[in-house]
């Protein structure tokens, strides 16, 4: 407390706090006919609110809310922004992978909402496929402009926080004394925060090297991302130094992991094991595995890797030399204009790779679920 001043107070009361205009828009779905919510929902992302005949008033307000634009959003900035974070390439999915996601399943209160889906092995996978066509939709060029993939994962994938938050408080398993708020602002914040100065500080640790102004492009898309996901404006970030301050006052309130915490990581981890289809697959999940435990541990710490009960291996040795190639690969990256073409066409083509198998139409993908055993589910008919 005392080194961060009164931030801890300040930051405190936003574990009660949700998404007012989201959470009303949920609940006025829920008055409507099945089915009838989706599509008001799926026009007016793809057309904009003004193109709905008569629209509920909840809707309006939402809409009304997320397409007006803050003066501070600088287009060629947020497109410079996710340049830098798809050119990384492999970087970005191994920290997005050791990093971002275990430090958000760490939380022991942050993690109910997800806990309580059941089934935390087997959507392990589609998990982290969600989350990363998240990423790479939000960092493609115009990804955040109406209309696009990325602006509309980001409102759908708000609005399953806010069904998501209403069901688990009509619900008798929520205990609000205990964890807050279901799906709060001070974790959305966090969560924000690990997609932004995170990443980049992990990027960085793992040998990418990134200059002032594109750690600010980074900093500037992720801050409009918040803005749409629904985080209140004093919670999004505008720089490093503040992302980097606000992060080390999310750790110091973490509550310890819990059992929770640990299967949720184990899954995510053993992910390449379970999604190993063929001999070849499975020969590269049995390095990959102990090396991706290795590099989390290195960047989340001995404590934190304990309390998640990583294992400790060999396998610690090749970190090293894994940031030194990365590091030479960055360097060689930046000196040569040649190499630098030929990394960003590669790194296309990796992320059209890595997301081809969650291109299910979004309406399906990040649909709102209408029981608490159907989170991450698609398929169902019955939602708003």
């Amino acid at each position: 407390r005392e080194q961060f001043g009164d931030l801890v107070d300040r930051y405190g009361p936003f574990l009660m706090h949700g998404d007012p205009p989201a959470d009303a828009l949920v609940a006025a779905f829920a008055q409507l006919p099945p089915g009838r919510g989706r599509k008001l929902l799926t026009q007016a992302l793809e057309h904009g609110v003004d193109s709905v005949r008569r629209p509920p008033p909840a809707l309006e307000a939402f809409f009304r809310e997320v397409e007006d634009v803050p003066v501070w959003v600088d287009w060629p900035q947020l497109e410079r922004g996710g340049e830098v974070v798809l050119r990384a390439g492999p970087v970005a999915l191994l920290v997005l992978e050791t990093l971002a996601l275990p430090l958000s399943y760490a939380s022991a209160s942050g993690n109910k909402p997800l806990a309580f889906s059941g089934r935390l092995v087997q959507r392990a996978y589609r998990r982290l496929s969600e989350t990363v066509r998240f990423v790479v939709e939000t960092c493609r060029p115009e990804g955040l402009q109406r209309g696009a993939d990325g602006y509309n994962i980001t409102l759908r994938v708000r609005l399953m926080h806010a069904q998501v938050r209403r069901l688990l408080l009509r619900s008798e398993r929520w205990d609000m004394a205990q964890w807050g708020m279901p799906i709060n602002q001070a974790d959305m914040a966090a969560t924000n925060i690990l997609f932004s100065a995170s990443l980049i500080q992990g990027m960085r640790r793992m040998g990418m090297r990134l200059s002032d102004q594109e750690v600010e492009d980074v900093i500037a898309l992720w801050r409009y991302a918040g803005t749409l996901m629904g985080v209140d404006h004093r919670l999004c970030v505008t720089t490093l130094a503040e992302g980097r301050r606000m992060g080390a006052v999310v750790l110091a309130t973490l509550e310890p992991p819990d059992a929770d915490s640990c299967a949720l990581v184990e899954a995510l981890m053993e992910v390449p094991h379970h999604a190993a289809s063929n001999a070849s697959e499975k020969a590269v999940a049995r390095w990959y595995v102990p090396l991706s435990y290795a590099v989390s541990r290195w960047l989340i710490g001995d404590t934190l890797a304990d309390q998640l009960a990583y294992p400790r291996s060999r396998w610690s040795y090749a970190v090293p030399p894994v940031r030194a190639g990365l590091w030479a690969w960055s360097t060689g990256r930046r000196a040569i204009p040649f190499r630098h073409r030929l990394t960003r066409t590669a790194s296309t083509r990796f992320w059209d790779e890595m997301t081809a198998d969650g291109h299910a139409s979004l309406a399906t993908a990040f649909r709102l679920p209408n029981r608490l055993d159907r989170l991450h589910r698609g398929g169902h008919d019955d939602t708003p």
